[in-house]
């Protein structure tokens, strides 16, 4: 065995502490709207499906499997039937899923109850979608969440998952989520039954709400400059939240997961070609023009973007319109 039985075991305890009634204080009382979402396809799920959640570094993933595996202690569900476990750690990482499995078996006593297993950043585990598949065809009693951070938008529709796992995207905090996490109070707001509702308003309506909403402009500015990430949301400094969100975020993606994940070798061009697109978001794509002004060739430029898009660093807008009128990048 690479690591030793006791080890494992002591790191498994640690990440689960709900089997020894403990709570945990880091955990935040508010929850996303993904959570929702989750518990459903964990406590009642539409079909036999695992449920993988899709999203950047740092954007809550791992809070949301730990808010979960909460609630369903909370509504009942024996503790020991509950596995958390992070691919993000060295001996998790070493042992794999079977070695995992297997600890967890010798840890709690067999039972016939429905099992939740809830592994983060699984893109670390060898031929995890082949594992996954296998499990939900033949264990029953099982239920799975899974997250990654880096995991191809290609390999979330390979044929081994279709029809084995429901992908729930989680994007970056919307306002009022950060609103929640500053602890803001939203002011007494019209209620509007829709977006397109409110082009129907008349002036006297939009001067009444922008007036109502006046005083929360200068947290939404502040909002866009923390990038909607949680970890930055809370730092009091916005010079040290735009610090992490380059350090922690976006600068691990760009120099550790590229390399581990897609066997990018050429960084510094990685890095070139997503500093452009900051500077140049919100625009037409031209991928000659793009590959021309960076001196990197138009295949590398058109894979980058690729590989951007499946760490979530970018969106991509597909193209509005129809025959003649459409919008279109110049691909």
């Amino acid at each position: 065995m690479l690591v030793p039985q006791e080890e494992v075991f002591a790191v498994i305890r640690k990440l689960n502490p709900w089997w020894d009634e403990k709570p945990d204080p880091d955990l935040p009382k508010w929850r996303r709207h993904a959570f929702f979402e989750l518990h459903q396809w964990l406590t009642n799920p539409p079909s036999r499906r695992a449920v993988l959640i899709s999203g950047a570094r740092q954007v809550g993933k791992t809070t949301l499997l730990r808010q979960a595996a909460y609630a369903l202690v909370e509504e009942g569900v024996p503790s020991e039937r509950i596995l958390y476990a992070t691919f993000d750690s060295p001996i998790i990482k070493l042992v794999g899923l079977q070695g995992l499995l297997k600890a967890w078996e010798e840890l709690q006593p067999a039972s016939d109850r429905t099992e939740y297993l809830l592994l983060d950043e699984i893109q670390y585990s060898k031929d995890w979608q082949t594992w996954l598949k296998h499990q939900v065809d033949f264990e029953k009693r099982r239920r799975f969440a899974i997250t990654g951070s880096t995991v191809p938008i290609a390999t979330e529709n390979l044929e081994s998952g279709v029809g084995r796992w429901h992908t729930i995207k989680l994007p970056t905090l919307s306002f009022f989520e950060y609103l929640q996490i500053k602890n803001i109070s939203l002011p007494r707001m019209p209620r509007v039954a829709s977006l397109a509702k409110l082009f129907s308003w008349k002036p006297h309506q939009r001067a009444r709400a922008s007036a109502y909403a006046k005083d929360l402009v200068p947290h939404f500015h502040d909002y866009l400059l923390r990038g909607g990430f949680p970890e930055t949301a809370k730092i009091e400094s916005l010079n040290s939240a735009q610090k992490l969100l380059r350090e922690d975020i976006v600068d691990k993606v760009l120099k550790r997961d590229m390399t581990a994940q897609f066997g990018t070798r050429r960084v510094l061009e990685l890095e070139k070609t997503f500093l452009y697109l900051c500077l140049h978001d919100g625009g037409i794509v031209d991928l000659n023009a793009l590959a021309s002004n960076l001196g990197v060739p138009r295949p590398t430029v058109k894979h980058f973007l690729d590989l951007f898009e499946a760490a979530h660093l970018v969106y991509k807008l597909a193209p509005h319109g129809y025959g003649k009128e459409v919008l279109r990048g110049r691909y």
